[in-house]
């Protein structure tokens, strides 16, 4: 019994050191800025579950990203072979993942949904992945001319799905706040299409710096257009009072600034690193207020035009 007991020990602590080294090689991977932003996602839709009073929203919302977590493991195969009673240890880590939907769920004093979230957990270890075919995803719809921009969607497409089913749930639900923190959300995540640091003459391709800032503001109107209608449609089904067609049109207007400036910052910038750290003092935080007092975007107005200035000098002898 006592072996027993320190195999399953020694396999816990080498699950756990296995894991731990997974998780710092991820966050590694991802970069401290991305880290800060995803923390920040996380705490919105925390405070957004705390509000859902319905005794399915939860464990529907905790049942898809479990499950598509679970199914994207790579590791269990190996995991197997070197840990004992990995089964165990995979649902005491589902358990571990469903702590932030159980909290949220007792501060909203949706007790009923807490045995079906713990019921998940101990049942998906058991549940046999399913295998998708890669295929090129068509979208016919976003601004051909914008490269980075369609990259980033087709990154994001599964997180947009997520935030349009979540703006769903709460026109169900008559919860217009959902709606608005899914739009922000997605607003927030259309700028980050733009942190790759650019190539060497980049710019060279373009015949004037002026055909970049028309391609950047086509790109920004019809990409920020398409992406957000359906989500604006689904709040207006459930208010369509002024304040919420005032809303979206500032919320519209902060996006684009948010995006140009995001397309102009990165041919400023030498290195991702110091892109990011512009990007959590300036861009983002004047996107996010701006929505909230429309008078900053006479601000963020000021500061693309004076990037747009310092970027055009930067650059002038590629058109000389």
């Amino acid at each position: 019994m006592k072996n027993n007991q320190g195999d399953y020990d020694e396999s816990l602590l080498l699950y756990m050191n296995l894991r731990s080294k997974q998780i710092v090689r991820l966050f590694a991977g991802i970069g401290p800025f991305r880290c800060l932003f995803l923390i920040g996602i996380a705490a919105i839709l925390f405070y957004a579950f705390t509000k859902v009073t319905s005794v399915w929203i939860l464990p529907v919302c905790y049942l898809l990203i479990l499950w598509l977590y679970h199914n994207s493991r790579k590791d269990k195969e190996f995991l197997s072979l070197q840990v004992q009673g990995i089964k165990g240890l995979f649902t005491a880590e589902y358990l571990f993942l469903a702590l932030p939907f159980i909290i949220s769920g007792i501060i909203a004093a949706n007790y009923i949904s807490l045995p079906v979230i713990i019921l998940i957990a101990v049942v998906m270890p058991w549940i046999h992945p399913v295998r998708f075919h890669s295929i090129v995803l068509p979208i016919p719809l976003l601004y051909s001319g914008d490269l980075l921009y369609r990259r980033m969607f087709r990154k994001q497409v599964s997180l947009y799905a997520v935030l349009l089913f979540l703006a769903f749930m709460g026109v169900l639900h008559d919860n217009v706040n959902l709606c608005k923190v899914c739009l922000i959300l997605w607003g927030a995540i259309q700028g980050t299409a733009y942190m790759v640091t650019p190539q060497k003459h980049e710019l060279s391709v373009y015949n004037s710096f002026g055909m970049y800032q028309l391609i950047l503001v086509k790109s920004g109107l019809r990409n920020i257009f398409i992406t957000m209608f359906p989500l604006i449609v689904l709040m207006l089904v459930l208010i369509h009072d002024t304040e919420t067609i005032r809303f979206c049109l500032v919320l519209f207007s902060s996006t684009l600034l948010y995006q140009l400036n995001m397309g102009m910052a990165r041919f400023s910038f030498e290195t991702q690193t110091v892109m990011g750290i512009y990007w959590l003092l300036f861009p983002l935080p004047l996107f996010l207020v701006s929505i909230i007092t429309p008078v900053v975007l006479i601000l963020y107005l000021a500061l693309n035009i004076g990037l747009t200035l310092s970027v055009k000098k930067k650059y002038k002898h590629i058109w000389n």
